[in-house]
């Protein structure tokens, strides 16, 4: 069969869908499950994104991908390169709808599916960059940008609700109407902590030189400032009088070396590990028994879920997205951002109670049962793309379902 850039020859009634997505971990560890919902269901789906391991690791699941360097930050030259690579690709492999993800992807990305004649084009807000903190200059920027970007999208998805409250408010409104809610999700088969045995989890503790008494606090996201990485070690040096371990996962974004030295300058370089990127993510949730976000700006966090999932009690910041996440005295505690002592009383609450964690814990499964089943996210964006793929304004092949 005839390929192109790693699709087959384009052929009648089927839809091809492209994702673009600034980095690849967001597309391999958020995007994954469902977009193998969606080619179960007859559509040809890839990857965009900037060169990344994630590359070669959805490739072997036969998923294609183009590997496109996308700057995270503002670079004039870079990001106009980015568009006419983009451009180029989209002109070549001609898919139905482009979906752009987070918010640099999402500016070049729908320009560059524009300039490209592409059908249709839909965005999903992962958080708003403009928040309230922020300078009064940046936050207006950035609000002017994302109003703009609006009117070149035909639809937006939100998987916050309070992102869906920021677009009312703000008068960020794509082509065909206000932003559609579509929540978040993660597979809850996966995540079952009824999944391990108690010889799994030992198992993992041993490889981890964990023992087996001794409560696991992890922390999932990428090392950078914004992530809270430094408050989060300032309240473990300040917990007193019980055992702990820590685990910190994710890939490095230049912050690394500032938070090895701070973890070395109070004495802790025996009781926190740093893993960097990991898969075995289930297997790590399933020896956690707290888990902590304490980021600055989020969207709606994927690894809030997944912990909860796996019934792990929560510590996370009382922002956008987490408080919709976690349930403030039920299935964890949310503190103010960079309030360190708050955050240490949550930890010294919850290392010295385990039948508060057990509690908090299931109450976390219960509500992930309920409100963030990923198979449901699913349901509604393959809802909507049969919608835009019926319509003959916006698609090459009217009628394939």
């Amino acid at each position: 069969m005839l390929m192109i850039k790693g699709f087959p020859q384009k052929e009648r009634g089927v839809p091809r869908v492209i994702h673009v997505t600034t980095i690849g971990i967001t597309a391999y560890r958020a995007l994954l499950a469902q977009c193998r919902f969606f080619r179960e269901r007859g559509l040809e789906v890839g990857f965009v994104f900037s060169p990344s391991p994630e590359g070669e690791m959805l490739r072997r699941l036969q998923f294609p991908v183009k590997e496109i360097y996308i700057d995270r930050k503002i670079n004039p030259l870079s990001d106009l390169r980015s568009v006419r690579r983009l451009c180029r690709y989209f002109r070549t492999v001609r898919p139905d709808i482009v979906h752009t993800h987070t918010t640099k992807a999402g500016v070049v990305g729908r320009v560059a599916a524009r300039l490209a004649g592409v059908p249709s084009v839909i965005h999903t807000v992962h958080g708003f960059p403009f928040h309230p903190g922020m300078p009064r200059l940046k936050y207006l920027t950035y609000k002017q940008i994302e109003m703009w970007m609006a009117g070149i999208t035909d639809i937006m998805l939100s998987q916050s609700e309070e992102d869906v409250i920021t677009a009312l408010k703000t008068g960020i409104k794509p082509r065909l109407g206000g932003l559609v809610y579509i929540g978040n999700g993660v597979d809850l088969n996966e995540f079952d902590p009824g999944s391990f045995s108690s010889h799994q989890r030992l198992r993992v503790k041993n490889t981890l030189a964990i023992r087996a008494t001794d409560p696991v606090i992890t922390m999932i996201g990428r090392v950078n400032r914004e992530k809270g990485y430094h408050d989060l070690v300032e309240a473990l040096r300040q917990v007193r009088d019980v055992p702990w371990q820590a685990l910190f996962i994710g890939p490095d974004e230049g912050f690394l070396a500032s938070i090895t030295h701070q973890i070395n300058q109070h004495g802790l370089r025996d009781r926190i590990q740093i893993l960097g990127q990991r898969e075995d993510i289930t297997d790590l949730l399933a020896v956690t028994d707290i888990y902590v976000l304490p980021s600055y700006r989020e969207g709606l966090p994927r690894s809030l879920i997944e912990a909860q999932a796996m019934a792990v009690p929560c510590v996370a910041t009382n922002i956008r997205g987490c408080r919709e996440v976690v349930e403030d005295g039920v299935t964890g505690f949310l503190i103010a951002p960079g309030d360190s002592v708050a955050l240490e009383s949550a930890l010294q609450k919850l290392l010295e109670e385990p039948g508060l964690r057990l509690r908090m814990g299931r109450e976390g499964r219960r509500r992930m049962l309920r409100c963030f089943d990923e198979a449901e996210v699913g349901r509604k964006v393959m809802a909507i793309y049969k919608e835009v793929l019926n319509d003959k304004k916006y698609s090459y092949y009217p009628n394939q379902f």
